[in-house]
């Protein structure tokens, strides 16, 4: 046992020499290599001097005021801004539906006049007025847009035809007081009953008259210019009968006024007649091409009598307006009448009181431009 334990020993003492050598190796080569420190590649800082510091410090001074200075006016600018709510686009709308909201009373209170058979032509009047002064209120409210006076305009339009209308129904208020209490006379019932017949007599003809206008205008396109001069100098000749029979109507203190409305009205439509025969004669003067053209006007299609249309509605309605007026001062009581136009004119004045003040505020809002004032938002700016 001696023998084998020490053989052993030579080799377990080589072992350990070989580790010691390889863990000193390992332990020199993990160790990193020592760098010198580099040098400085510029002069050194000096420190500030005390007048620098004393310029830093007054600079951080102002600055500080700057900030606070311009804070201050954002805070004035937003609260400025605030306060232009009037200005403001939706300002705009809200006021707009204010004032369309608000006409719709003054309708409704023209709706509420009395229509006795006396007063209800005036009654229409006012309604239709009131109606059309509304409808432009509504447009300005649903379609208004900045910068766009269109609506405005239209509104000024109908504000200027309703006071038309307002005149036009004050007229007549005053023209039925006078026919009414000069038909209560007895010395007027006479005249009156004359006046109505000859009135049915020209109603009759003048509608004739125009029946064979319109013959006339219907055939007019077949015909060669001088067969059509021809004929319409003999309608011209036709209704200058007319004129004359109305020129003749009994003017009295209860049909005065009818007569002369009458009177105005045949004339108006002469005219018109006599200016359309001038336009047809000088369109054979001066054909086109320097031929005589069957259709004076130049138009091959339509009728050359054209145009003329609306001088006869307004001759139609007016005749009409007469006849009605005359069967109520011929075939109702006067007394009771006046009566009904008298409370038909206290209910139309309330109604004046509202229109007017209404018109009063929208008048207020568009001169301040709805309360803003611009020249003192620019200077203020």
């Amino acid at each position: 046992m001696k023998v084998r334990f020490g053989s052993l020993i030579s080799p377990l003492l080589g072992l350990l020499l070989l580790a010691s050598v390889v863990a000193c190796s390992d332990t020199t080569d993990s160790q990193p290599a020592t760098v010198p420190p580099e040098s400085p590649s510029g002069p050194a800082v000096e420190p500030l001097s005390a007048g620098d510091r004393m310029a830093v410090d007054a600079f951080a001074d102002q600055r500080q005021t700057i900030d606070e200075e311009w804070d201050l006016f954002h805070q004035d600018f937003d609260e400025w801004r605030v306060e232009l709510t009037s200005c403001d686009r939706s300002s705009v709308h809200e006021a707009l539906q204010g004032f369309a909201a608000g006409f719709a009373d003054v309708t409704a209170e023209a709706d509420d006049l009395p229509r006795a058979i006396v007063t209800r032509e005036l009654a229409d009047l006012v309604i239709a007025a009131t109606e059309e002064e509304g409808a432009a209120f509504r447009q300005l409210r649903d379609r208004w847009q900045p910068d766009d006076t269109a609506l405005f305009e239209l509104v000024e339009q109908r504000r200027s035809d309703a006071a038309s209308a307002q005149r036009n129904v004050e007229d007549r208020i005053f023209e039925l007081r006078e026919q009414l209490e000069a038909a209560a006379d007895p010395g007027e019932r006479a005249a009156l009953r004359e006046f109505s017949d000859l009135l049915e007599a020209v109603t009759n003809d003048w509608n004739g008259f125009h029946d064979d206008y319109a013959e006339l205008q219907a055939a007019a396109p077949h015909l060669d210019a001088f067969t059509l001069i021809a004929q319409l100098d003999g309608l011209i000749t036709q209704f200058d009968a007319i004129v004359e029979t109305i020129a003749g109507l009994p003017a009295e203190a209860a049909t005065e006024r009818l007569a002369e409305t009458l009177r105005a009205t045949a004339e108006a439509e002469l005219e018109a007649l006599l200016a359309l025969h001038s336009r047809l004669q000088e369109s054979i003067a001066a054909p086109p091409e320097g031929q005589i053209s069957p259709h004076p006007t130049g138009e091959s299609t339509g009728s050359p009598l054209g145009g003329l249309d609306a001088v006869f509605e307004e001759s139609q309605a007016t005749l009409e307006r007469v006849s009605r007026t005359t069967t109520v001062l011929v075939e109702d009581d006067p007394q009771e009448n006046l009566a009904e136009i008298e409370n038909f004119d206290d209910d139309y004045r309330h109604l004046l009181v509202a229109w007017d003040a209404f018109h009063q505020r929208y008048s207020d809002w568009r001169r301040t431009d709805g309360g803003c004032d611009r020249t003192e938002v620019l200077q203020s700016l």
